[in-house]
């Protein structure tokens, strides 16, 4: 296999815009009649990243097969330096494993399903240390938080040296959930909205008795923003939105003072990286709708230990009310009342104020909409108008 044209070409390598030097495998093992690799990707710049692949995707049922056939708690197969090992969270039926295939839709890592039973996430890009998802759905299913998956099992990597690598989680897949972010480009529900909203407070509440690194207050970025916005070939928008961003910088500093001189909603863990794509609907016999969030990695790109920071819940509130105004764009359809919904059903299950939550919600609206702009002309050019108009109307 050439690996270097190989990573060019997927979707979810983050390394597109940089000068790929050589692919090396690092490790690998055998499991499912296949191997599973981590590849060294190394830049121009001199900087490298790590990625999983498997040769044989369709073979991941059979390899967590493998892993738990003889019912252990904990299986491991050795690679040349390190070892690869399998780890049960909660018990679950393994009559079904074999039937995991690949979802066909990919983006940051890639997913694969047993529709009703399983769900496999495999973490491409790798980084050492406790990984977001793993530890949040670890704590949230002790605690009994019946709104977000299952855990089964974690698939961790630990070389010689010591480090650990999370490269893979096995979930609970909600048999016929709908998307959240597709039922509200068909229908923005405000009704649907409050009770986001509220559920979203609970995701909140169970997450307080987590603990993180400090956050070490690293601003939106402004300076990529400015890079990618003089080499874009968009001419309606980068003008423009390249004339103000100095006055957005200033403006961020000053709104983010305001929140902090008067603070009521305290720090704590958050989801990271929440938007409607991050939750699921499903219903009950009786006919009640619930939501259930999903996705605890937090945004991609950053570190770990950035993902694991105590932040403001408000940066979770910010990225869903900019989420209703991206499928209030792409639907042609204003989001406004679903957005004060969502806020109303948040204030009801916090106890905190409206008028409060709006207040602390700007300084992360504005940083989301600059992130969302370098991802936009990053990664999907087409879309870059959303977040470009909402910033040169703030």
């Amino acid at each position: 296999m050439n690996l270097i044209k190989y990573f060019s070409k997927q979707r979810w390598f983050m390394g597109k815009n940089r000068t790929i030097l050589r692919a090396d495998t690092l490790d690998s093992t055998e499991a499912g009649n296949t191997r599973i690799r981590l590849i060294k990707v190394s830049f121009d710049d001199g900087e490298s990243d790590i990625y999983t692949i498997i040769d044989d995707e369709n073979a991941v049922g059979k390899i967590l097969e493998d892993a738990f056939l003889d019912g252990s708690q904990q299986s491991v197969f050795a690679g040349d330096s390190g070892f690869f090992s399998f780890r049960i969270t909660s018990p679950f039926s393994r009559a079904a494993l074999t039937s995991i295939k690949p979802v066909s839709k990919e983006q940051s890592n890639s997913a694969f399903c047993t529709p009703g039973k399983f769900f496999f996430k495999l973490y491409r890009r790798l980084e050492p240390g406790l990984h977001p998802e793993a530890e949040i759905l670890e704590a949230m299913n002790k605690a009994d938080s019946s709104r977000v998956p299952r855990l089964y099992a974690v698939c961790n990597y630990k070389a010689k040296g010591g480090e650990v690598y999370t490269w893979g989680i096995l979930e609970e897949h909600f048999p016929n959930a709908l998307d959240a972010w597709s039922e509200f480009c068909k229908n923005m529900d405000s009704t649907d909205a409050f009770q986001l909203g509220m559920s979203t407070a609970q995701m909140h509440e169970s997450l307080k008795r987590l603990s993180g690194p400090k956050y070490s207050g690293i601003e939106p970025p402004f300076d990529r923003l400015t890079q990618l916005l003089k080499n874009s070939t968009d001419t309606e928008y980068a003008p423009k939105l390249r004339e103000k961003l100095p006055e957005l910088r200033i403006r961020y500093s000053d709104l983010l003072r305001e929140t902090f001189s008067d603070k009521t909603i305290k720090k704590q863990r958050i989801h990271g990286d929440y938007h409607l794509g991050q939750v699921l609907i499903t219903q009950s016999a009786n006919g009640t709708k619930h939501f259930e969030i999903i996705d605890f990695e937090g945004e991609p790109t950053r570190s770990l230990d950035y993902r694991r920071t105590i932040r403001s819940p408000a940066v979770d509130i910010a990225g869903m009310l900019r989420s209703f105004a991206y499928a209030g764009a792409v639907a042609k359809t204003d989001p406004t009342e679903a957005q004060k919904a969502f806020v109303t059903g948040y204030s009801k299950v916090s106890g905190i104020s409206t008028e409060e939550i709006e207040k602390e919600s700007k300084p992360y609206i504005l940083a989301k909409a600059i992130y969302e702009a370098c991802y936009e002309l990053e990664f999907r050019p087409d879309w870059f108008w959303i977040p470009a108009k909402a910033l040169l109307e703030l």
